[in-house]
């Protein structure tokens, strides 16, 4: 009897070893809110063992933009910032690029690989922010770096980041005081040196702080005395892997033009956008080849640019070509598409590029009025001795010939009523657009003021209630493309759409005697914009173009 006690007794205490041994070797994963680079993922099954997170392979990768692939012994990895390195399972180093790494050797758990995040950190240069407590843990990239250089179009600012971040940085200014500042989101703040503001400028000093927390982003702020001006000028990778973002600091009243690199932001079979960091006026020229197209840009890039295609779109090819003055990007396309450029804040000029959203429910005829011709030249820009007077009459023309190609390249028929250089009088007009009963009826026109430079910006006139719909969307068409003030939709008894049967609408796009509007003019890719807004403004009134978002100022 006393035996058997005995025996049981060693029993229990066997089992119950063993369940302790079992504790240890394997703890229970627990949801874990992780933050990489600034994008969120919740309840991700994370193991914690010894003060270490163990992350499963996932989706929460791709945030770092990796590239992995999983083999029996181990996984495979290769990061944007051109790190290329083999984790073995069992292994407590690994080579990045020659260079040697401790790590935390991987677990598995019913087949999946987890990853010691606060080693894949330090293997990759990020900084991971780890709270055992509230189960977060944070994969950031660190401040390396701040450096400034003096230039002839302003001051260059350049800081340096351990790991590329996922986004541009958010740029801004505010006042009382004035200081410029930008944005980074996903970086984490670490000791760094700040420069010296040069001398005999409104810079005071430079500061950099960890504005928030969650998620993380790390604002650079520029204090000044005066209003100062901030853009993005660039990004590019240095040889160990950091991630260096070029910032420009000018004064708005002295903002000589400067292109400081230009990328392929977007690639898809329908469209393509290439983005011009830099400030350059507006002064841009587009000339469409058929499949080909030439952005002619009067500034040279400071820093390389990469116009390697993300992916097979509708641009199969772009490069560069460059003269003493100007820069030309070249695009060949797959097929005939619209292009066009805008204004991206601080960013810079997008060029977009890009087929139409879709054919016309039914084909419609739209009749398109060239105002003045003949012996009534319009509106006239002012004389100048190293220019040309711009005539109305030429521009109208030259307008109305590219809606005609536009409205024609998208499934429309078209009628114009004069093709040349010929006085039609407004009756006529009338008469061709009831005659043929078209569905719509858009008169061009450029606007004048009694003062040269007293007013300027965009209108667009109606009189009808069923022409008001079609006025709405060219208007916001117009501004949207054209980034020029917005002077209303107004309702005016004017001959050609008071007379009218069909929806009809007359453009004022800008004013030929303002300075400003007047050089705009004079860019054949101005006027294309022009005509691609009232295009889409007329594809939109018909519902044969998804809505263009509305948005606030």
């Amino acid at each position: 009897m006393r035996f058997q006690f005995k025996a049981v007794i060693a029993l229990l205490l066997a089992v119950t070893n063993i369940a302790f041994a079992d504790s240890t070797i394997a703890p229970i994963s627990t949801p874990t809110r992780l933050l990489v680079l600034g994008e969120t993922f919740s309840d991700l099954p994370v193991l914690w063992d010894a003060g270490e997170p163990f992350a499963p392979v996932g989706d929460w990768m791709s945030a770092l933009k990796l590239h992995w692939r999983v083999r029996s012994e181990g996984i495979e990895f290769e990061a944007p910032n051109r790190l290329r390195f083999f984790w073995a399972k069992d292994s407590t180093n690994v080579t990045v690029n020659e260079r040697s790494v401790e790590v935390t050797p991987l677990r598995q758990q019913e087949g999946v690989f987890l990853i010691p995040l606060v080693s894949l950190a330090r293997a990759l240069g990020l900084t991971a922010i780890v709270n055992s407590e509230k189960k977060v843990v944070k994969l950031a990239s660190p401040l390396k770096e701040i450096e400034t250089s003096q230039t002839d179009f302003g001051l260059l600012v350049s800081i340096t980041f351990g790991y590329p971040l996922p986004t541009f940085p958010k740029t801004g200014v505010l006042r009382q005081p004035d200081r410029a500042y930008a944005d980074f989101t996903g970086a984490a703040l670490s000791s760094v040196n700040l420069p010296t503001p040069p001398e005999l400028t409104p810079l005071t000093g430079f500061r950099v702080g960890q504005f928030s927390d969650d998620p993380l982003i790390l604002r650079f702020v520029a204090d000044s005395t005066a209003p100062i001006s901030i853009a993005v000028a660039g990004r590019e990778l240095t040889s160990d892997g950091c991630e260096k973002w070029h910032l420009v600091l000018q004064l708005p009243g002295k903002r000589p033009q400067w292109l400081g690199q230009i990328i392929v932001r977007e690639n898809s079979p329908t469209r393509a956008v290439f983005l011009l960091f830099g400030w350059l006026g507006g002064e841009l020229s587009l000339k469409q080849e058929a499949t080909t197209l030439i952005t002619t840009i009067p500034a040279k890039p400071i820093f390389a640019s990469d116009l390697t295609m993300p992916s097979e779109g509708l641009a199969k090819n772009a490069y560069l070509e460059s003269d003493e003055r100007n820069t030309k990007l070249v695009v060949e396309l797959r097929e005939p598409a619209n292009a066009y450029w805008q204004l991206e804040g601080d960013l810079g000029i997008a060029i977009i590029v890009e087929l139409a959203s879709q054919r016309p429910k039914q084909v419609r005829l739209i009749v398109v009025d060239a105002g003045h011709g003949g012996k009534d030249p319009g509106a006239m820009s002012p004389p100048r001795r190293d220019k040309p007077r711009l005539i109305e009459k030429e521009l109208t023309l030259d307008i109305a010939f590219r809606l005609k190609r536009l409205l024609e390249q998208v499934g429309y028929k078209v009628l114009m009523t004069r093709t040349d250089d010929t006085y039609v009088p407004l009756p006529t007009r009338v008469a061709i657009a009831n005659s043929v009963q078209a569905h719509a009826f858009v008169s061009i026109h450029l606007n004048s003021y009694p003062q040269p430079g007293g007013q300027w910006g965009t209108e667009v006139y109606y009189w009808t209630p069923q022409s008001y719909p079609l006025a709405e969307s060219v208007y916001r068409h117009l501004l949207a493309l054209l980034g020029r003030k917005g002077n209303g939709i107004r309702q005016r008894q004017l001959y050609v759409v008071r007379n009218t049967n069909m929806p009809s609408v007359l453009v004022e796009a800008c004013y030929l005697n303002h300075p400003e509007e007047e050089e705009l003019l004079r860019d054949e890719g101005f006027r294309e914009r022009i005509a691609l807004a009232i295009c889409r403004g007329i594809m939109e009134f018909f519902g044969d173009l998804r809505t263009l978002e509305r948005r606030g100022d």
